[in-house]
């Protein structure tokens, strides 16, 4: 007579502590390998995985992966243009979810109209040897970064507020304003445009707009101490098609236009106020 099979719940707590813990190793490693930055990430994010920038939790276990290719400025100011690779990976269960853009968080609200997330996100650093444009004004180190995202999303239309703090030593605090509208144009074919804007204080415009004297005389650029204030608005959209239940291709493109403390830095003022983007991506949707 076969012996009956015992089969031993595994407690949700124990999956779910897994899950954030394989969740933050893969933060760490991906804070590493790719300085992106963040509202690329978003943009690629979206047109590989064909999602609107906010939704519903889902109860399973759901994981996305993509790759890409695009063009951006070396940096953020820079006039010159230059291919780099884009990596898209997102995981999310239930209320916790894991992303290159949006870090790592718990939607502690989440419902048809409103979603509230604090969470743990990565901010790029810059590499003094990314341009010769850079030379003389040393590396801006990469940091972690405490803070939420708030929406208000009725039907297509999303309305957000992002805000957070540098953690450590790395201080900085922004806020992002916008709105997104997502539309599925035609069956298997769906767009997203997104305006913005974002606001950040003197210590993270400093870091990466301001002038210190030491850095004037290295690097030959003016002394400038860079103020508080709305450092970009930009303009984004993706296009992103369902080859499969499971393949996406998707387009993405961004204008943004540096304002205030940004655009009057002598770092910009040899560059260029206006920044373009764009990309190509392919995501895979693996649950």
């Amino acid at each position: 007579m076969p012996q009956p099979k015992i089969i031993l719940p595994v407690p949700r707590a124990r999956i779910s502590l897994t899950f954030l813990l394989a969740c933050l190793m893969t933060f760490l490693m991906s804070s590493i390998l790719f300085a992106q930055p963040t509202e690329n990430l978003e943009l690629a994010r979206r047109a590989a995985t064909a999602e609107p920038p906010e939704g519903q939790s889902a109860s399973n276990l759901k994981v996305s992966v993509g790759a890409g290719i695009m063009t951006a400025p070396e940096f953020e100011g820079a006039k010159k243009n230059e291919l780099k690779a884009l990596p898209v990976v997102e995981l999310s269960y239930d209320r916790v979810f894991f992303s290159l853009s949006k870090g790592l968080g718990v939607r502690i609200i989440d419902n048809e109209a409103w979603t509230i997330s604090p969470s743990l996100r990565y901010w790029a650093g810059r590499d003094e040897d990314a341009s010769d444009r850079l030379r003389g004004l040393g590396d801006v180190d990469a940091a972690l970064a405490l803070g939420g995202m708030i929406s208000y999303h009725p039907g297509d239309l999303s309305l957000f507020l992002n805000g957070y703090h540098g953690l450590g030593s790395e201080e900085g605090f922004t806020v992002e304003l916008g709105a997104a509208l997502s539309r599925q144009l035609m069956e298997k074919l769906n767009f997203t445009a997104e305006l913005s804007t974002l606001f950040a204080d003197e210590d993270y415009n400093q870091k990466f707009f301001g002038v210190t004297r030491q850095q004037a005389a290295r690097s030959g650029y003016d002394f400038y101490q860079a103020d508080a204030g709305f450092k970009h608005v930009a303009l984004g959209g993706t296009l992103s098609y369902n080859l499969t239940q499971s393949i996406n291709l998707g387009l993405f493109g961004e204008y943004k236009r540096l304002t205030g403390p940004a655009a009057d830095s002598p770092i910009v003022e040899r560059g260029s106020k206006n920044q373009v983007s764009s990309g190509l991506m392919i995501g895979f949707n693996l649950k």
